[in-house]
């Protein structure tokens, strides 16, 4: 079993009380996200200690909490001036099939 680096402990603590400070914000209680993102109290209480959860669970819940898109766009590397660079250098313009469709 390997240990978990300490910045992605960091960043997990970080993004769960963000989680829980969204919520609170919308005025939102834990049981409330659960039932709208298809879990229990207890993995939102996880999810907001910086526990972990899985990657479905947790877009399930920055879904509910109106977060999602903006991680999703964030994760997109043409967002990124050096993503945008890269792919200019690397993917081609086109791409032909070969034979009958």
């Amino acid at each position: 079993m390997s240990l978990t680096p300490t910045p992605v402990k960091r960043s997990m603590r970080v993004i769960g009380q963000n989680l829980a400070n969204q919520r609170k914000l919308l005025g939102l209680t834990a049981k409330m996200v659960a039932e709208r993102a298809g879990t229990t109290p207890p993995t939102i209480s996880k999810l907001e200690n910086g526990e972990g959860t899985t990657l479905e669970i947790t877009l399930r819940v920055m879904r509910v909490l109106g977060l999602m898109d903006a991680v999703v766009t964030a994760t997109d590397p043409f967002e990124t001036e050096r993503g945008r660079l890269l792919a200019d250098e690397k993917l081609p313009e086109r791409v032909r099939v070969r034979g009958d469709a």
